[in-house]
C-alpha cells in the first residue's frame, strides 16, 4: 500500500515541553499574500532596497504586490523564499558592527608590528577608514549613533577583504594609501595628521 506525505495527516506529533518556539511567523497555511510578505520585511529588519536584492525582485514587482497586498503573491518562488525567511530568519546575514572591524584592525596590528601605519590603530583610524572624521567613532562605539548603509557596505567588504587575504598588513597599508590619496584629492596634504575629512 502507498503511502502520500501529507502535512495535515493526523499522525500524532510529539510536542516538546517547556521551550515555546520564539520564531513569530508571519505565513500561514493559506497563500502567501503581500501583506505577510511586507511583514517579513519588518520582521527581518532589512530596509527596502536591501530587501529586494534579497529576495532578488524588483522596484516593479515590489510595487505590484503593494498595489493589493490582500491578494496571494503570484510567483510559486517567491512564496517558497518568504516562506524559508520565514522559518529560518536567521538566514538573513546581521549587518556587520563597525567594531567588529575596529577590532580586527587592531588584531592586524598587534600580529604585524613591524609594518609601518601612519597612525595608531584606534577606532578613530578606522573612521577616517570609513570616509567620516575621526571623532565620529565615538558616538558609533556608544551606539548613540548608526552610521549610514552606503558606510556599513564599506565595512562588509573591508572585513571580508582582511579576512580572506594572507595578507590583511598589506591590505590595511595599501587601504591607507588610498586613504591618503583621497584626503590630497580633497586638498589635505596629510589626512592622518589632521583627522578630518572636509
Amino acid at each position: 500500500m502507498n503511502r502520500k506525505f501529507s502535512p495535515t495527516a493526523s499522525t500524532p506529533v510529539k510536542k516538546r515541553k517547556g521551550r515555546k518556539d520564539p520564531n513569530v511567523r508571519v505565513t500561514d497555511a493559506g497563500p502567501v499574500t503581500g501583506d505577510q510578505y511586507l511583514k517579513l520585511q519588518q520582521k527581518v529588519g532589512l530596509e527596502l532596497a536591501d530587501y529586494h536584492a534579497l529576495l532578488g525582485i524588483s522596484m516593479k514587482e515590489h510595487y505590484l504586490i503593494t498595489v493589493n497586498p490582500a491578494e496571494p503573491l503570484a510567483d510559486p518562488g517567491l512564496c517558497l523564499h518568504v516562506r524559508l525567511l520565514d522559518e529560518y530568519p536567521e538566514l538573513v546575514d546581521p549587518e556587520p558592527e563597525v567594531m567588529e572591524l575596529v577590532q580586527t584592525v587592531k588584531r592586524v596590528r598587534r600580529d604585524h608590528p613591524e609594518t609601518p601605519w601612519p597612525m595608531p590603530a584606534t577606532a578613530g583610524l578606522v573612521a577616517l577608514m570609513l570616509g567620516r572624521n575621526s571623532q565620529t567613532a565615538t558616538t558609533w562605539s556608544t551606539g548613540r549613533t548608526v552610521p549610514a548603509r552606503k558606510i556599513m557596505a564599506l565595512v562588509h567588504h573591508l572585513l571580508t577583504l582582511l579576512a580572506e587575504r594572507d595578507d590583511p598588513d598589506r591590505v590595511l597599508v595599501r587601504y591607507c594609501e588610498l586613504i591618503d590619496r583621497e584626503g590630497q584629492a580633497r586638498g589635505i596634504d596629510d589626512i592622518f595628521t589632521s583627522r578630518r575629512w572636509p
